[in-house]
This record gives structure tokens, C-alpha cells and sequence, in this order.
């Protein structure tokens, strides 16, 4: 069947403001499901965004953002007594330093404001679906999503990134039993080394993997920075590297391209392999760019 849609993701659309000098700020737009969005109609996806977007006078940027993108926003919805989150990036050596302000952000409110017949229809009109951990912990009503999730699994490939901010949990624990739950709603889990460290403490690779294709996860992703990309399928296990001698600028959203240029791949036909190899380099684009959103990210050429 025909859809609509390669990629709907939902998430917060955050202001941004990342330091380019001494107090002095540069702005834009971020989120890490938005994030995978923008790189994935940069790669050509015909994607949609679901959230609740504050009142604010930034309201228009966002909105201004995702029509120059092309991402559609025909679900989302806008909160006449809200404002959006926003945070800051200071660069304190290779790994970015962040303040948020999203505490009773509009997106907070996403499940309260769209009707869950529109989300549905809106989701199955598109080949894949992504979240992550950062929208579980935000949303007031996050039973709202995995009661969505459960309508759709089968009718659209579920992507879910475990993307933790401890922050944002008042029980870490909460997520740790949602990814022991979910295997069944979830086709592929993106996990970092980071991530899962600060879920479930620190463990090989090898423990990782068997830990997640145990619960029944089908196709299990785990990034490693600097080291190899390890794949987990029923069918094998593959060890791809990452590339080498590239200068670090930000890491901010370097995983969210990673998933943008994975899904991108597979929409096209490519193996697992080429998929990986194409968000590696994604990835490794971004890295070398300031802020979340890499405005040059369509000259990039092959590292």
C-alpha cells in the first residue's frame, strides 16, 4: 500500500541557543526526534512532525524552519497559554555542555491536544515512526503513547532511541522497565554505549546485545562513538568501524543524523550494512558542524 509519509516522528521542538563566543549566542531549532526529521528531508524523506508548540514569538521561526524543510505539520497543534522549551550549548571541550528550560513546555501537553483518532490515522500514513526516550519523559500522558504504539505496530516500522536525559525522569526506573516491556512494539532499537550506561550501568557489548535480543528485540543498533557500530538481527551479528580522523566541532545530534541516514538507506532498498555505513557518515558530517541542525548537511560528499 501506498503511504503518505517515509518518516513521522514524535517529539519537542525546543529553541536553541549555542554559544559562538563569550556570552554571545547563536539561535536556532532542536530536538532530538525534530533533529532526525531535518536530516531525513535533507536525505530526500517525505516526513511529518507531531508536537505542541507554545505561543511564543519564536512559534513562528519553528514553523518557518519546518516549511523551508519541508516537514510537514499538519498534526501538530499550538498551546494559547504555553511557551516552547528552549536550552543552551556551551562547548567545554569535545562533549557539549547543556541547560534546558522546558519544564512546562507546550509539547509537554502533545497527547492532551491532538485527537488520538488523528494521531493514529496520521502515523499509519507513513512507512516509518520514530521516538526516543526524551518524548516518553516528557509527555504528561506518555500511556496515551504506548496505547498508539500498540494500535500501529505491524502497519508501520517503529523505531525507538533510548536517548536518556536522567533529568527529565524523576525514576529512571521507569524507563528501564518500558525498554524491558516494549520489545514486541518496537522493530528497531537505537541504543548508545552512554545511554544504556546510564539505564542499566556499565556493561560489555557482548552482555548489551544478549541483553536486548533476549527481552526480543528483533534488530538492535548500538552506537559506540569512537568505536565500531555493532548491528544485532536474528540472522547475525556485525561489527561495522566508524570513521577515522574526522575533527570534532559538536556531537550534539550526531546520533539523531545516524538515524535519519539508517532509516533513509533502508527506505531505498540498501542491506544492513550500507544502511550503517550511510549513518556513519551522517554522523560523522555533523560532529564536524556547531549546533543540532548542520545547515550545509545537503553539500556534504562521501568522507
Amino acid at each position: 500500500m501506498d503511504k503518505q509519509f517515509d518518516l513521522i516522528g514524535i517529539g519537542e521542538c525546543l529553541i536553541e541557543f549555542y554559544e559562538i563566543g563569550p556570552h554571545s549566542y547563536k539561535q536556532s531549532v532542536a530536538g532530538d526526534v525534530f533533529n532526525t526529521l531535518f536530516y531525513g528531508s535533507r536525505l530526500g524523506l517525505r516526513t511529518g512532525f507531531i508536537s505542541n508548540f507554545g505561543s511564543d514569538e519564536l512559534t513562528k521561526y519553528i514553523r518557518e524552519v519546518m516549511d523551508r524543510e519541508g516537514i510537514d505539520r499538519n498534526c501538530t497543534s499550538y498551546d494559547e497559554n504555553k511557551t516552547n522549551g528552549l536550552y543552551l550549548i556551551s562547548n567545554k571541550g569535545v562533549e557539549p555542555y547543556y541547560a534546558f528550560w522546558r519544564s512546562d513546555s507546550a509539547a509537554k501537553r502533545t497527547l492532551q491536544t491532538i485527537a488520538e483518532k488523528k494521531l493514529e490515522a496520521y502515523i499509519l500514513s507513513s512507512r516509518y515512526f520514530h521516538f526516543s526516550a526524551i518524548i516518553l519523559a516528557v509527555l504528561r500522558e506518555r500511556e496515551l503513547l504506548i496505547s498508539l504504539l500498540q494500535k500501529v505496530h505491524g502497519n508501520v516500522i517503529i523505531s525507538f532511541d533510548t536517548n536518556v536525559r536522567k533529568g527529565l525522569w524523576d525514576d529512571v526506573l521507569k524507563l528501564k522497565r518500558f525498554i524491558e516491556k516494549s520489545s514486541h512494539l518496537i522493530d528497531i532499537l537505537f541504543v548508545s554505549k552512554s545511554d544504556d550506561e546510564s539505564i542499566f550501568g556499565k556493561r560489555t557489548p557482548e552482555v548489551l546485545l544478549d541483553f536486548y535480543s533476549g527481552l526480543g528485540y528483533k534488530t538492535v543498533i548500538l552506537r559506540q562513538g569512537a568505536d565500531d557500530v555493532i548491528v544485532f538481527t536474528p540472522e547475525c551479528t556485525m561489527h561495522i568501524p566508524v570513521l577515522k580522523g574526522i575533527s570534532i566541532v559538536d556531537t550534539t545530534a550526531a546520533g539523531d543524523a545516524f538515524n535519519a541516514g539508517f532509516i533513509a538507506s533502508q527506505i531505498r532498498g540498501e542491506n544492513m550494512e550500507n544502511s550503517i555505513r550511510h549513518a556513519i557518515e551522517c554522523a560523522a558530517f555533523v560532529i564536524g558542524r556547531q549546533g543540532a541542525l548542520a545547515e550545509d548537511f545537503h553539500l556534504r560528499k562521501k568522507i
